[in-house]
């Protein structure tokens, strides 16, 4: 118990820093949001993001590690820049359902009103979380999200299986491919038909970002496959606003 309350303490204690990465509209080549990216500046578990919060889970502290972040991520980003962009945030699927996360959404729009309607949760997919997907309760609560004027985003799409699944039961606002799908995009036939196959039907329904576009030729190739939405080096670093 001792061990818990010390890390508790840790993870109140820590200092962190918010850094976003700029996704580009293809059509109009203008940034339309940010992803909000957790860091430790003083080396917290080595700098390594997904460490500190397995830590924070083994010792039951989770939710605090995640909220603390949202919380960050928003307090952070510039007032003006929601205007005309969004700002994507990750999240547990277990802090949706924990017992104090709707007090914390009143909260957050208590202390920033301008969030409302340009916030998206992007659903943060690990193993240790799969048996959370399927709850009614869980689909309930991203139904209240929605509700509170969230939107929802599923990410790493094609990279688990159960992952098309989702797409249909959950009904995000976006979906978000994962990289292997812009690796060496212009050289696969194969990820250009899977591309266009989810471009069909997400059409009208969500959008789609391709994410890790790291060269011209694949930018290139999904331009020409009329993918709306990008993410990745190649189109801007993870940086301090």
């Amino acid at each position: 118990m001792k061990m818990s309350i010390d890390m508790l303490t840790r993870i109140e204690d820590q200092i962190i820093e918010s850094v976003y990465q700029p996704m580009w509209n293809l059509n109009s080549w203008k940034v339309f949001g940010y992803e909000a990216l957790l860091r430790f500046p003083n080396g917290f578990c080595n700098g390594n993001i997904e460490s500190a919060f397995e830590l924070a889970r083994d010792n039951g502290f989770l939710y605090e590690l995640d909220t603390k972040a949202i919380k960050h991520a928003i307090s952070s980003f510039p007032f003006d820049r929601l205007i005309d962009e969004l700002l994507f945030i990750n999240i547990y699927p277990s802090t949706i359902l924990h017992e104090n996360f709707e007090d914390f959404i009143h909260q957050l729009l208590k202390n920033f009103p301008h969030i409302e309607e340009k916030i998206v949760f992007e659903l943060s997919e690990t193993d240790k979380e799969n048996l959370i997907w399927e709850l009614s309760d869980f689909k309930e609560r991203l139904a209240v999200m929605k509700d509170y004027g969230f939107r929802i985003a599923i990410d790493d799409i094609g990279k688990g299986g159960a992952s098309l699944c989702k797409i249909i039961e959950f009904s995000p606002h976006y979906i978000k491919l994962d990289r292997y799908f812009a690796n060496n995009l212009h050289k696969s036939k194969e990820k250009q038909q899977m591309i266009a196959l989810l471009l069909q039907y997400s059409k009208q329904k969500m959008d789609l970002i391709l994410e890790g576009v790291e060269k011209n030729k694949d930018l290139a190739q999904a331009i020409a496959l009329n993918v709306p939405f990008a993410q990745g080096y190649l189109l801007g670093k993870p940086a301090m606003i």
